[in-house]
Parts: structure tokens; C-alpha cells; sequence
């Protein structure tokens, strides 16, 4: 095979599909049975956040609701609240959730056809980027996504990754014998990085496209080869060694 159709070939397969996932979907329609659950599962996640606010929807959004899913995308679902009834600092309210729900879905792992559940607490006045959304309460869109493969080269996504991953290596190797200034150094470094990819992912997830955006596709590829958790790590162990002591017990 010519390098230029293993790249056509991987763009099709990795970045885009001609269907909705089959797991979940059938003729546009989601499946009935997994609704049920993840509205279950969606109240069950409000009734622990112990907040007095209605909710005004509970939408299913990201890949699983597009036509860019693949094997490790989860099901999005987002409960969304006036967050402002709680406090009028939303971003405030906010944060709190976020800590919140990332505690839960640590605390409930569920999956479902192969496909995790992630839990989301969205502010209702959130403006919503995802070009398919999916009202699990109403059972209908809202958005619904149009079938139209985007143009990307992989090549570029690929050497990014490449690129990134080179970086990780690095960090990681001189982690190993890192003393406490040296591991304070990398804990920038890596905290750096980190921050690099997400605000460029953020920023290209903000305009029109966005979700096909190499910047977008490389963080995605980072997260799912385990690249990005690695990212993580390194900043978990970097601090440790920063502080940590050794204690040899007489």
C-alpha cells in the first residue's frame, strides 16, 4: 500500500464514520433501553451533588452523538442547571461541580457496549459548541449532526503526537534520578506542556470545525494511547519528589 492511501485509509477509519454508532443508534433513533439508564444514572448523579435547583435537561453530546466516535469514546452526559440559583458566582458554583463530578465518576464507574459513562454538571446559559447534541429527557435532538467527512492529514496529527510524545520521554527520563530542584523544574516543564496542548485544543474547539482540528485530533490521540495520562503522572511524581523525604526507621 502507497504511503498516501495508508494515510487515506487511517484518516477514514480513526477520524470519521459513515454512520452513527450502531451500538446506540438505529435510523437516527437512540436506543430506548440505554436512555432509560443514563437518565437513571443522570438523576442519580444530581440527587449526590445535594443542590435545590431543577433540572432543565439532560443531553448526551461529544463523539457518541457525531459521526467521529471510536472504540474509546464515552457517552457524554451533561445535567443541565441554572447554576446562578446556587450562587451568582457561576464560575465559582462551577468549579465546585467539576470537583464534584470528577469524585463521582471515580466513584461510579459504569460501561456500557464497551463505552464509559462520564457525567457532566453544565451551566444552562453554557453556550454549547458540539455540532450533535441529543436530549435524553425529551428523547430528540437538538442538534443534530450533518454527515460531512472533514479534510484532515493525519501526517500532521501524527507528527504532533510524535512530536509531543518525544517531549514526554524526556521529562520521564530525567525524572528518574531528579532531585527536589531538579523535579521542581519538571513540574513546570510538564505543567507547561500540559497547559499547551489543552489551550490550543480549546481555542480550535472554539471555531467553526473545531472538532476536526488537528489540535483537537492530537489531544484526542494523546488521551487515548495513554500519552496524556502520562503527562499527569510525570506532574504527580515530579511534586512528590519535590517534597517527599526518605525515613529509615532505627
Amino acid at each position: 500500500m502507497k504511503l498516501a492511501r495508508f494515510f487515506e485509509f487511517v484518516a477514514e477509519s480513526e477520524f470519521y464514520n459513515d454512520s452513527l454508532n450502531p451500538l446506540f443508534w438505529k435510523d437516527d433513533e437512540f436506543d430506548p433501553e440505554i436512555r432509560e439508564k443514563l437518565l437513571q444514572i443522570a438523576q442519580d448523579f444530581y440527587e449526590d451533588l445535594e443542590v435545590d435547583i431543577p433540572i432543565e435537561d439532560i443531553q448526551l453530546t461529544g463523539s457518541l452523538a457525531n459521526y467521529n466516535w471510536t472504540k474509546f469514546s464515552d457517552l457524554d452526559v451533561h445535567v443541565i442547571m441554572d447554576l446562578s440559583k446556587v450562587n451568582k458566582d457561576v464560575e465559582l458554583v462551577k468549579k465546585a461541580m467539576d470537583g464534584l463530578r470528577f469524585q463521582w465518576n471515580q466513584r461510579h464507574p459504569v460501561v456500557m457496549r464497551g463505552h464509559d459513562v462520564e457525567l457532566y454538571a453544565q451551566d444552562v446559559n453554557q453556550v454549547h459548541l458540539a455540532s450533535g447534541l441529543y436530549s435524553l429527557m425529551n428523547g430528540e435532538w437538538i442538534r443534530k449532526p450533518e454527515f460531512n467527512p472533514p479534510v484532515v492529514d493525519p501526517k500532521d496529527v501524527y507528527r504532533k503526537v510524535e512530536a509531543y510524545g518525544v517531549q514526554i520521554e524526556k521529562l520521564k527520563e530525567a525524572l528518574d534520578s531528579a532531585k527536589p530542584d531538579e523535579a521542581k523544574q519538571i513540574l513546570e516543564m510538564a505543567s507547561a506542556l500540559k497547559k499547551k496542548i489543552s489551550k490550543a485544543r480549546d481555542e480550535k474547539l472554539a471555531r467553526k470545525g473545531g472538532e476536526f482540528s488537528v489540535e483537537n485530533l492530537v489531544f484526542k490521540k494523546m488521551r487515548n494511547n495513554g500519552m496524556f495520562g502520562d503527562l499527569i503522572d510525570i506532574k504527580a511524581e515530579a511534586y512528590s519528589r519535590m517534597y517527599s523525604e526518605p525515613y529509615n526507621q532505627k
